[in-house]
């Protein structure tokens, strides 16, 4: 705003310019090539301007030497201003300009590539007394300026754990989504986990051009620090293990994959771990408190002798269920419908994993309880619950493939013999649709979510996004948990 303001007054001294110059010296027709003079001042271009070696804290910086014009009326003060490629900005008496102002308007031209960029420059320099004024406008000259960003290379490339330290290997090659490399600056790549401590350091096209035998000798991206172990941060660029260490993420983060982003411009990286879900692999609860309470363990008695536990949605090896559970009544948790091969039980109060000769879990008192199955630590826990819970008569699907009628697609109470709190809907085929599900034929309770085929309902949350397929649908209402069972 200081800017148009002063231009803004400049034009207004000019509309009593006088055309009197104050025996100043016409402007020379021919001026020599590194000096453009005007009255008896002069106008000097400084060389080339990096931007990149300006300190932070400096608001300006220096783009011309300027010889002020004499006037024999010393009442009359120079004030300057400085049009690159006839766009003008205020031009202080010692030749500097505001840095922000120049580096926006070379990028504004040129983009963001730290090269050498040239501007086509004039000086006008404003002579006023406070009451009359008049100009002078010098012959073109260059400023030239090279924007303050990184160099970025063309290409990089990931090196560590997950390729064996190979050098020179483009099999983990980051990409950009293509482009200008200043336009598109973060590069990323996702590289396999391997169940241990992933070491791993970045390099660019530069230091793979320099071969086998050259490459430890080259600049690598890495962290600042030895021994650091952040998942997102700055990183530096420099010699291997002097400047640029190691990245580390440790084995103990639970992943498949992990995906390596990093922003060329502004120096910065992060981490993300990749879980392969796959399809869940469900196990049931069986027993005279389940379901109908017949203990049928039937390929087809989903929803009705069989409940399912819930995939959790980040994790298909954690299993969850909460329900109500009476003291004294026995269970199972068993993993193949029509068989009992593979099952929990509880012996002498201890839960057990396929012993034959295992006792049914039974819990001590009344009460909702929380059975959760970690499958890959093989263990099993059941505590009791102390969330909030409210009992539904119906659990409805409304969505876009039934016009949103809350009341329609009713879903099958899952228990008869406790009080429920899961429920089914067995072959149902949907179109590509978006769905939730609703409370006793109403939208006061209903649960959305973002996720599918497993997800966490929450509260008017968003419409479920579902895949066109026939699916067995279960939801239990206590969590807000759901899956849709591709048939």
């Amino acid at each position: 705003m200081k800017k148009f303001l002063y231009i803004a007054a400049m034009t207004l001294l000019l509309a009593s310019c006088t055309e009197d110059f104050k025996d100043w010296a016409d402007p020379q027709s021919n001026p020599q090539e590194d000096v453009i003079v005007f009255g008896t001042g002069s106008i000097a271009s400084v060389g080339v301007i990096d931007l990149a070696e300006v300190p932070e804290d400096q608001e300006t910086v220096k783009v011309c030497d300027i010889t002020a014009p004499a006037t024999t009326d010393t009442t009359y003060k120079p004030e300057y201003i400085i049009y690159l490629n006839d766009n003008p900005f205020v031009l202080g008496a010692d030749g500097t300009m505001n840095v922000k102002e120049l580096s926006d308007y070379v990028v504004s031209l040129f983009g963001q590539a730290p090269e050498v960029r040239e501007l086509t420059a004039r000086v006008k320099s404003i002579m006023s007394d406070g009451t009359t004024a008049t100009s002078i406008m010098s012959d073109e000259f260059t400023v030239k300026v090279i924007p303050a960003t990184p160099m970025i290379s063309s290409a990089y490339y990931y090196v560590g754990t997950s390729n064996g330290w190979t050098a020179c290997d483009p099999t983990y090659k980051l990409d950009n989504g293509g482009g200008d490399v200043y336009t598109n600056p973060v590069f990323t790549v996702v590289v396999p986990a391997t169940g241990e401590d992933n070491w791993f350091k970045i390099y660019s096209q530069e230091t793979m051009d320099l071969g086998v035998d050259g490459f430890w000798g080259g600049d690598f991206i890495g962290y600042a620090v030895n021994g650091e172990n952040e998942m997102s941060g700055s990183f530096v660029e420099g010699a291997n293990d002097q400047i640029a260490f190691a990245f580390k993420i440790p084995a103990d983060i639970r992943a498949d994959k992990y995906r390596l982003s990093f922003n060329m411009m502004d120096r910065t990286f992060e981490f993300e771990p990749i879980i392969e879900l796959g399809t869940p692999d469900l196990w049931y609860l069986v027993g005279s408190c389940i379901g109908n309470g017949s203990w049928g363990n039937a390929a087809d008695a989903l929803g009705t002798a069989l409940v399912p536990l819930y995939p959790a949605t980040d994790n298909y090896s954690i299993l969850n269920y909460v329900g109500y559970f009476p003291a004294g009544q026995g269970f199972k948790l068993i993993h193949n419908p029509g068989n009992w091969d593979e099952q929990w039980g509880m012996t002498d109060g201890v839960l057990v994993k396929n012993d034959g000769g295992s006792g049914n879990i039974e819990v001590a008192e009344d009460g909702y309880y929380q059975i959760t199955y970690d499958m890959e630590m093989d263990a099993l826990t059941i505590t009791k619950y102390a969330g909030p819970v409210s009992i539904y008569s119906m659990i409805t699907m409304p969505g876009g493939y039934q016009d949103w009628n809350v009341g329609g697609n009713q879903m099958n109470a899952m228990s008869s013999v406790v009080e429920n709190h899961d429920w089914c809907l067995k072959d149902i085929t949907y179109p590509d649709t978006e769905l939730k599900f609703a409370a006793d034929g109403s939208w006061t309770v209903n649960w959305g979510g973002a996720a599918f085929p497993v997800g966490i309902g929450e509260q008017n949350g968003p419409n479920i996004p579902v895949a066109a397929g026939t699916y067995d649908v279960i939801f239990n209402d206590i969590l807000g948990e759901y899956y849709f069972i591709l048939k």
